[in-house]
């Protein structure tokens, strides 16, 4: 006798949940044969652990104060400001400034505190970070105290007809404290 394509679906269905029973059964005369044996079943779990801590490291910054040629008149001069933020170390401003224009190609840079800026600017005697006297080009590296206000002054206040252009590029360096979150996980199982 034949069977149809349908009979030979239901058959198979029917042997599937006959074996998924004895399965089940078998599973179930495990657990209550090892219960009256004495053997416990413990469920076994994870546990995760999350910790963190915070770290400063050290985050190196660099500012351009000025980068393009700077023509400074006669008798006048060009100021910068340079603000440094609290907490910054290893303070330096580096770059270089070539100047032309006038009989001597030349021109005064200097580097100040605002203290000493307000006197500059009144003609009063100042004590400078650097002070490049007259020159035609040079180069700074100059380190400051501290974080503060200071000002690069490129002079020609004695220069009494002749204007000068000056092509410069100077950055603020430092360093600055950064706070990080560091997080660390651990996993274990338990019983």
């Amino acid at each position: 006798m034949q069977t149809s394509p349908e009979q030979g679906k239901s058959k198979s269905r029917r042997n599937l949940g006959i074996a998924i029973g004895i399965v089940v059964i078998l599973a179930v005369i495990v657990v209550v044969a090892a219960s009256s044996a004495g053997i416990g079943i413990v469920q076994k779990s994870t546990v995760t652990t999350v910790t963190s801590s915070t770290a400063t490291v050290e985050s190196a910054v660099s500012n351009n104060i000025v980068n393009a040629v700077v023509t400074v008149g006669a008798r006048t001069y060009e100021s910068y400001q340079i603000n440094v933020p609290d907490g910054a170390t290893g303070i330096t401003v580096t770059g270089s400034f070539t100047a032309s224009g006038g009989s001597g190609n030349d021109i005064e840079v200097f580097v100040l505190d605002s203290i000493d800026y307000t006197n500059w600017v009144n003609g009063h005697q100042v004590s400078a970070y650097y002070d490049s006297g007259q020159v035609t080009t040079n180069t700074l590296n100059v380190q400051l105290p501290g974080s503060g206000t200071y000002y690069l002054v490129y002079s020609n206040t004695f220069s009494l007809l002749s204007s000068k252009d000056v092509n410069t590029q100077v950055n603020l360096n430092y360093q600055i404290p950064v706070q990080t979150v560091v997080m660390y996980t651990t996993s274990y199982v338990t019983s």
